[in-house]
C-alpha cells in the first residue's frame, strides 16, 4: 500500500482514560461527554455498523481526534465517512492494540471499496475511531474503519478536506474506478495542496495511478530527483497507449524530506497537454484500472 494511502491508516495521538478519584478525561472527547457514573448501555449510541454514513466535520478529523459521535445519516444524503468494517475485538481494546490493530482494518476496506490494489488515488483508507468514553463505560469495544473521499491533492495536511458524497462507495471500486482518479482543473503545482475535480470531464491535469519507487539509503539531491522522476515518469507514461501523440508535460513529484523514512523514497507523476485539456476518462479506460504497478528503480548512495 502506498505511503500517499498508509498516511491515513490510523488517527494518532490517543489518550487513555486514567482512573483516578473523582476525575476523568480523554483527547478528542466533546465537553459533558462522560458522566459521574457508568453510563447503562441504552444511554449512548450503538456501535457502528457495517455500510454506514456520517457527514463528519473538520473538527472530529483531526490528528488528535479519534472518537466520532457524528450521528448516522442515509448514504443517499450528504455525507464525508462511510463504516466499510466494524473489527470487534474479544480483549479490551488498549492504545497499544489500536495501533497494532490498525492493518486489520486494510483488507476489509479493499473488499468494501471492490479493488485489490490501493495505488494511487483520491481516497482516505481507512480512517479509524474507536468508542466515546461514555461507550467505553458501557461495555463497547471496537475499532470502526471508515473510507473518505479526498477533495484536495494532499491526504492529511490538513487531514479534514474530505469532499461531500451524496452515494455510498460500496462496490464502486471495481464498478466505477474512474470516479475515484485524481485531477485537477489547474496547471499542477506538487508544492501546493490544489483542489481535485472530476475525472469523468475534460481536465487540465491528471496524477498518474501508478507510481515510483526509489530505493535509497538518504534523501537524493534535487537534480537526482530531476532525473529519476522524468525517466521514470517518462516509462510510466510510454506503457499507456491511451496518452501517446497528447503532446504531454510530465512533471515528477516526491515526498519530502520530512515525509520520508530512510528506505523506500515514492513519488507520482502528474501530466498535462502543452495546451488544452485532457480528455474525460471513461469507465473503461486504462487510466481507470486498479491495478497500476509501481515502477521501482535504485539509487545507491555515494
Amino acid at each position: 500500500m502506498t505511503t500517499l494511502v498508509r498516511a491515513v491508516a490510523v488517527l494518532a495521538a490517543v489518550v487513555l482514560e486514567v482512573a483516578c478519584a473523582g476525575c476523568s478525561s480523554d483527547a478528542g472527547s466533546r465537553p459533558g461527554s462522560l458522566s459521574a457514573r457508568s453510563p447503562a448501555a441504552n444511554d449512548v449510541p450503538p456501535p457502528p455498523k457495517v455500510g454506514q454514513c456520517r457527514n463528519t466535520p473538520a473538527s472530529n478529523l483531526t490528528q488528535a481526534n479519534w472518537v466520532d459521535e457524528t450521528p448516522v445519516v442515509d448514504c443517499a444524503k450528504r455525507h464525508t465517512l462511510e463504516t466499510a468494517e466494524v473489527i470487534t475485538p474479544v480483549e479490551k481494546l488498549t492504545l497499544a492494540q489500536v495501533k497494532q490493530l490498525d492493518d486489520e482494518c486494510i483488507g476489509p476496506t479493499y473488499n468494501y471499496l471492490g479493488i485489490s490494489t490501493s495505488v494511487v488515488r483520491n481516497l482516505v483508507l481507512p480512517v479509524a475511531f474507536w468508542p466515546s468514553p461514555a461507550q467505553r463505560a458501557a461495555g463497547q469495544n471496537w475499532i470502526r474503519c471508515d473510507v473518505g473521499v479526498r477533495a484536495t491533492v494532499l491526504c492529511c495536511t490538513p487531514r479534514a478536506l474530505l469532499a461531500p458524497q451524496t452515494a455510498s462507495v460500496r462496490g464502486q471500486g471495481g464498478s466505477d474506478p474512474a470516479r475515484f482518479l485524481m485531477c485537477l482543473d489547474q496547471l499542477p503545482d506538487p508544492a501546493r495542496n490544489q483542489p481535485l475535480t472530476s475525472c469523468k470531464k475534460p481536465h487540465r491535469t491528471e496524477i498518474l495511478p501508478e507510481f515510483l519507487q526509489l530505493r535509497t539509503t538518504r534523501y537524493p539531491s534535487a537534480a537526482t530527483l530531476s532525473s529519476k522522476g522524468r525517466s521514470g515518469c517518462a516509462t510510466v507514461v510510454a506503457r499507456r497507449k491511451d496518452l501517446h501523440n497528447l503532446d504531454l508535460v510530465i512533471t515528477a513529484s516526491w515526498k519530502s524530506p520530512t515525509e520520508w523514512t530512510v528506505g523506500t523514497l515514492e513519488g507520482h507523476c502528474w501530466i498535462h497537454r502543452k495546451a488544452g485539456l485532457l480528455p474525460a476518462i471513461e469507465r473503461g479506460s486504462p487510466s481507470a484500472r486498479w491495478d497500476g504497478q509501481p515502477l521501482r528503480m535504485t539509487l545507491n548512495s555515494q
